[in-house]
């Protein structure tokens, strides 16, 4: 039987820029970085080297991954990230030149805030919060 999820694959215009993002900007590290041949290569990073799934980073070569780009998930949120201190971990962020599509609000279960990759890919901060208290 299936037990979890290891791997999402998000299609990027260019790999090293993709990877500069992630790791310098959200502070993600790289946890396989491998290359097999000269036009093949593995690239994956996570919040934590501990993290269940990796984000493997694809450069788009055809043009229907060419397309993906940016609008994997159309205008939905396409990955979700928890975090403990959503305003502090915004405020890190923002600074850092990522940009947000507003501050963050109470929604449903939490905290949220939807902000965007390079390309255009809706992602999201989440913090599990008990509003009755």
């Amino acid at each position: 039987m299936i037990d979890s999820t290891c791997q999402i694959t998000l299609f990027v215009q260019n790999k090293e820029e993709a990877k500069t993002f992630y790791t310098e900007k959200l502070g993600f590290i790289i946890r396989n970085e491998t290359q097999f041949t000269d036009d093949w290569s593995y690239l994956t990073v996570a919040p934590r080297a501990n993290s269940e799934i990796v984000i493997e980073l694809v450069e788009a070569v055809t043009a229907e991954e060419k397309q993906l780009v940016g609008r994997q998930a159309a205008d939905q949120i396409l990955l979700m990230f928890k975090v403990n201190g959503i305003h502090n971990t915004y405020q890190h962020l923002k600074a850092n030149g990522v940009k947000f599509q507003g501050e963050p609000v109470k929604i449903p279960g939490g905290i949220g805030v939807v902000f965007e990759d390079l390309y255009g890919n809706k992602l999201d901060l989440f913090e599990e919060v008990n509003h009755e208290n």
